[in-house]
């Protein structure tokens, strides 16, 4: 046999180690034990016959190795065999000698079940281990712990039964932490552990890619849209601000507070108009200096701001004035639409200037957009279109005044949503009948769901955020109206369920559907039903739902809205808001 026959059998592991997906084979085999064909091609997303494939050429170039067992039903296991490969110059000159070091740690010597005197034998000890599924991992960490242990004489009986009081001494360690973190989830006030108790097949529905619950930890609220006309009036110390840098600077102390019990994002509505009476005596460099620091300090917080300016007068100037500046008079804000049209003319100028990280304006036209200056990096709402007073936008959010007037778009946010996987539910019933059958049920769910948390949610405002300050006008005002705070139902994928229930094009009848379920119950909440643009979340969606055997695809964009390129597209196109690249 000649010196280098050794190296044949390295040739072989290594031509069977030809591609990365025999490698994420080998690598799940040694973390998580012995696994069947199925599992296998189930976790890594390839195909069975290309699993059986691989896992045949790694079984004929003894890299792993195979064995049938009989649960349910017979099936092949296959776990990792002990090699070692290592190609560098030390280990090739080694082979080739004959002469490989053995490990400092693995010397000593057992007595075996013959009563023989043996050189300890680290990967045969290791075998029995591994032959039951026992991760590659768990025993190499238990060994070296028991290796310290051993001596000369030990019989092999000892040392396996050392092995199995460390790994005891591991699970118990284990079930001690998650004991320990049950006993801590039981003492704080979260959603998860509200559901828990009273819906946990609300929990499942979640992992299982059913639905998503936007929020599982402590309540807080999805985003906040500011009501700065109220700021003014009432103030966050009982005091009104005297002049435009004193109500910026109250502005954003009032978007610092409302990050305490609000993810980062956070909306003004009508701020030009808002602002406007304040800037009579004001240049028009004073003012675009002014602002521009304000949303240059505003955008340092990492808090994502959406601007709303009106373009044109909303129904919101023709009704309200600014009693704060005026006292009672029969002024209203239309009054101030030139000092409106400067404030808007300063931002559009800011905006082009360069795209902020974390501030985005959302112009909302009420008049053609034609006559509208085209705007760049900004987003634009089509206001006619939506069909409302007036609307508030903070990301892929939109709060209308179907609530209430004006006022039911401010001083407010989402508390919770709940997103619905629609071609989960499709795949699943098949057929339209019982489609929606299961529908109805889901959106039942939900909302109970939902109800169990918003009574967390108002416990959580009322414990622990002071949210009622003093006034100027009288004893208190309410920084954020909970009770007017929304709950949300939100679909992902209506155009892949249509498509995989009919030929027809039903996402209308399923929308019909949705909102009848959603406005026809009667809950001490505000639930409305919108459609889901998270591209995250949808690919969570698709990811799950390929498992199944559906290739649904997701075409939600980045920005969570569609993107135009110009604002005659807005109409021509029926969009209400949109993104101007």
């Amino acid at each position: 046999m000649g010196k280098y026959d050794v190296l044949v059998e390295i040739a072989n592991k290594l031509r069977a180690l030809d591609n990365e997906v025999k490698l994420k084979i080998l690598a799940l085999l040694v973390e998580e034990g012995s696994k069947s064909i199925t599992d296998i091609s189930k976790e890594l997303n390839i195909n069975f016959s290309t699993a059986h494939k691989y896992l045949e050429q790694l079984e004929a170039a003894g890299l792993v190795t195979s064995k049938q067992v009989s649960e349910n039903r017979l099936k092949r296991l296959f776990y990792v065999r002990d090699f070692d490969i290592e190609l560098s110059p030390k280990g090739l000159s080694e082979l080739v000698s004959g002469k490989k070091k053995e490990s400092a740690k693995g010397k000593f010597r057992v007595l075996n079940e013959k009563g023989e005197y043996v050189d300890f034998d680290e990967k045969l000890f290791a075998q029995k281990y591994l032959k039951r599924g026992m991760p590659r991992g768990t025993i190499v960490t238990a060994l070296n712990s028991v290796l310290e242990q051993a001596y000369d004489g030990i019989t092999l009986l000892e040392l396996r039964r050392l092995f199995k009081q460390e790994l005891d001494k591991k699970v118990e360690n284990i079930n001690d932490v998650f004991e320990q973190i049950e006993e801590a989830d039981r003492h704080k006030r979260t959603y998860a552990h509200v559901l828990s108790l009273v819906h946990p097949h609300a929990l499942d529905l979640h992992a299982g890619g059913d639905i998503f619950i936007r929020n599982l930890r402590d309540p807080k609220l999805l985003n906040f849209v500011q009501d700065l006309r109220g700021l003014y009036l009432h103030g966050l110390n009982g005091k009104r601000p005297a002049n435009l840098s004193d109500f910026l600077a109250m502005i954003a102390e009032a978007v610092k507070f409302a990050a305490e019990f609000t993810y980062p994002l956070q909306a003004f509505n009508s701020f030009n108009y808002v602002l406007a009476p304040l800037i009579d005596k004001m240049s028009d460099a004073d003012l675009h200096r002014a602002l521009k620091i304000f949303f240059e300090n505003l955008n340092k917080l990492g808090i994502k701001l959406y601007v709303g300016l009106d373009v044109g007068v909303s129904p919101f100037a023709e009704t309200y004035g600014p009693v704060y500046v005026l006292g009672e008079s029969a002024a209203k804000y239309k009054d101030f639409k030139d000092q409106a049209k400067r404030i808007e003319a300063a931002v559009t100028k800011i905006s082009k200037e360069g795209q902020s990280e974390n501030i985005f304006f959302v112009f909302k036209l009420w008049k053609k957009p034609s006559e509208v200056e085209n705007l760049e990096h900004c987003y634009v709402a089509n206001m006619p279109a939506l069909k409302v007073d007036d609307a508030s936008f903070v990301g892929d959010f939109k709060f209308d005044t179907n609530w209430k007037r004006w006022g039911g778009v401010v001083r407010m946010g989402a508390l919770q949503e709940i997103i619905i996987n629609l071609p989960k539910l499709a795949l699943k019933a098949k057929a339209e009948a019982e489609f929606f059958n299961q529908l109805k049920l889901l959106v039942d769910n939900c909302m109970e769901y939902e109800l169990h948390m918003f009574e967390l949610s108002l416990a959580n405002f009322f414990r622990r955020h002071n949210t009622t300050f003093e006034s100027a006008v009288k004893g208190r005002w309410d920084f954020v109206s909970i009770y007017d705070c929304v709950n949300c139902i939100t679909i992902s994928g209506l155009r892949d369920a249509s498509e995989y229930l009919s030929k027809k094009d039903i996402t209308k009848k399923i929308w019909d559907f949705l909102n009848k379920q959603v406005n026809s119950r009667t809950l001490p909440i505000r639930a409305i039903l919108r459609e889901n643009s998270d591209l995250i979340i949808a690919n969570r969606f698709l990811t799950l739902n390929s498992r199944l055997g559906l290739n649904n695809k997701s075409t939600s964009d980045k920005s969570g809205v569609p993107v135009i390129k110009n604002l005659n597209e807005l109409t021509k196109k029926g969009l209400t808001y949109a993104y101007i690249d």
